[in-house]
């Protein structure tokens, strides 16, 4: 199963991955697609042409998709301050990113265009634990 977890910078998809990866070993996990999820997941890509590109990414390849959804703001800005790593402009707008993944997923979902592939996982408020259990509950239902 190829799984790719997706999310804004600060949402935890790599602490995720990490500990997903004991849990389904035969699992092959990817952090991030860069070349259709991530080049289409910008905010001067309009809605219409990031669908479009996603469903048909959907229908093209043998995978599943989570967008890690994290709605508070500061938690996510506090997240990547903290890090050992330059910040860039576009680590501080993880808060506007974030919600170009949760209005992309639910306009595909209200469509029916997720083609039973594409998943959300709201993480606002969890703690770590809670977070990645909650992500393991919704792979299990793949």
């Amino acid at each position: 199963m190829n799984i790719i977890i997706e999310g804004t910078d600060g949402c935890g998809k790599t602490t995720t991955i990490e500990a997903l990866k004991t849990m389904f070993p035969k699992a092959n996990f990817s952090d991030r697609n860069h070349d259709t999820i991530c080049k289409y997941m910008l905010k001067d890509v309009d809605m219409k042409t990031r669908i479009d590109a996603y469903q048909a990414f959907l229908k093209a390849n043998d995978v599943k998709v989570v967008f890690l959804i994290n709605n508070d703001g500061e938690e996510l800005l506090r997240r990547i301050k903290t890090r050992n790593k330059p910040i860039s402009d576009f680590d501080l707008e993880a808060p506007l990113y974030n919600t170009l993944y949760r209005d992309t997923y639910v306009i595909m979902k209200v469509n029916n265009m997720t083609e039973g592939k594409l998943f959300m996982v709201d993480v606002t408020g969890l703690s770590l634990s809670e977070q990645i259990d909650k992500v393991k509950k919704t792979i299990e239902t793949f």
